[in-house]
């Protein structure tokens, strides 16, 4: 296996319920190329259902649900929170990581947000929900527009905005605001190379970093 778990309890900063959770306590490096959006490569993907956990008595989900949560607990009860923001789903993993996303957003994280969206449609993307994966993708990149300042500066973010466009079939977006970027690493800037081209091709599939043209193994 190339992570192990074990079932730890954890008491909830918001309602005070101890409950049993899964948690990783040990992961090798992954073996292959990951995603173009930085997914992981092989048996790593099976992670996913352990990167949230939600409390059974009031709800909260979070990476833990010891960590702290400075907002009124009253969130939990929302529409809003219940319904996973109006994305529809019936897989667990992605309402935990959904529900995860907006006590980010709750909580001013937006980045550790945009990749909770991120990780949400992967799982979506496993479930074969086409529809709610790209609803992630794009309420993602609205929250990265919306808040620019917890972005800027950081091609990492940039690139996995291209990816999401792409994933969700807005090529003219992708061709528009990515052509002309510039990267200060070869690596990024072919693969912002290949994002535009997928785009100009409307391919909106899984594609691996390995797949770039004009990068060497080791640069990978």
């Amino acid at each position: 296996m190339p992570f192990k778990t074990e079932e730890r309890e954890f008491t909830c900063s918001v309602c005070g319920r101890t409950s049993s959770h899964t948690i990783i306590t040990h992961q090798d490096k992954p073996s292959g190329a990951p995603d173009l959006d930085l997914r992981p490569a092989g048996d790593h993907r099976s992670m996913m259902k352990y990167w949230a956990m939600e409390c059974p008595g009031c709800g909260y989900c979070c990476t833990t649900i010891d960590m702290p949560f400075c907002s009124d607990a009253s969130f939990f009860s929302t529409i809003e929170y219940k319904t996973c923001g109006d994305i529809l789903t019936a897989d667990e993993t992605a309402a935990r990581l959904i529900k995860r996303a907006l006590v980010f957003i709750e909580e001013h994280s937006y980045k550790d947000a945009v990749r909770s969206y991120l990780a949400a449609a992967w799982s979506l993307d496993d479930d074969g929900n086409e529809f709610a994966a790209k609803q992630c993708r794009m309420t993602a990149v609205s929250l990265m527009e919306d808040h620019p300042a917890a972005f800027r500066g950081d091609n990492n973010f940039k690139l996995i905005k291209a990816d999401m466009l792409r994933r969700s079939g807005e090529f003219d977006r992708v061709v528009r605001e990515f052509q002309d970027t510039a990267y200060p690493s070869l690596l990024m800037t072919a693969i912002n190379f290949f994002e535009v081209h997928l785009a100009s091709a409307e391919d909106k599939g899984i594609h691996t970093i390995d797949e770039i043209p004009g990068i060497s193994a080791a640069e990978k």
